[in-house]
């Protein structure tokens, strides 16, 4: 009797340290990977759930960049071309006038303060930005200065102003003296510039067998450039609103302000 009790608790025993091993040598290896397998299931859950916020900012971030696009498009178009310079640099002048402001320095730079490119992301053509300095001084009222800024805005260019300072003129009470720095921004492309140095190379080659004063609208106002100059006394740049002042006067008509830099600089 004793012998079977004796069996049976050792067989209970064995039983007992079989399940003990099985447990440590298997279930608790299980066990370990379940709990990994659960803590990488958290953070893959986790992870989705950013993805799927990025994901919802699609359509905001698509419609921030078209309207980014749509602006710089917008602003590319208003840039004028190397050939319109001459054009911007007029319709700034006679905006000043128009406005009852009078010009005492207008001196439009002839090469650029800076250049920069950029790409049109829509048709990915490169263009070269040059920016290109006005120096102004001006005498008015605050009213009119504020409404040439109010239609400066509005035009069809791309010009932008800086360095504004204002002071009472003292001879005149309501008369300000204002100076300021306007920029103007062209734009060329590849094709341009590459059309230019051939304008220009063939320019070169043709000025032996060309005369220069083959053109008699050039011959004319140059003539009536040194005529105003001659008139005004004129002797640097700084006169040179008096120049343009003077032709506009007697003659009616807006030359180039560059001609009359050249001329200038050449006396």
């Amino acid at each position: 009797m004793d012998k079977q009790k004796n069996l049976f608790i050792g067989t209970i025993a064995l039983v007992i340290l079989s399940c003990a091993g099985w447990y440590f040598m298997y279930f608790s290896d299980l066990s370990n990977s379940l709990k990994n397998m659960s803590n990488r299931y958290h953070q893959l859950k986790s992870e989705k759930s950013k993805y799927t916020q990025i994901k919802n900012k699609f359509p905001l971030i698509e419609k921030e960049w078209t309207d980014l696009k749509e602006e710089l498009t917008a602003l590319i178009n208003k840039i004028p071309t190397d050939a319109q310079f001459d054009n911007v640099t007029k319709m700034l002048f006679s905006l000043l006038e128009n406005n009852k402001l009078a010009i005492d320095n207008f001196n439009p730079s002839l090469a650029p303060l800076d250049e920069k490119q950029i790409i049109v992301p829509e048709t990915q053509e490169t263009l070269t930005i040059e920016k290109y300095p006005i120096d102004v001084e001006i005498r008015g009222s605050f009213i009119d200065f504020g409404n040439f800024l109010d239609q400066l805005s509005f035009t069809n260019y791309y010009l932008t102003l800086s360095n504004i300072q204002i002071s009472q003129n003292p001879y005149n009470e309501g008369e300000q003296n204002i100076s300021f720095i306007s920029y103007i921004y062209t734009k060329t492309s590849p094709n341009e510039m590459s059309l230019i140095q051939n304008n220009q190379s063939f320019a070169s080659t043709s000025d032996n067998t060309i005369p220069k004063d083959t053109d008699p609208a050039v011959i004319t106002d140059e003539k009536t450039i040194l005529d105003a100059i001659q008139q005004t006394g004129a002797t640097s740049s700084i006169d040179l609103v008096k120049i343009l002042n003077y032709i506009k006067e007697k003659t009616g008509k807006d030359v180039d302000p560059k001609s009359a830099m050249s001329l200038l600089d050449k006396l």
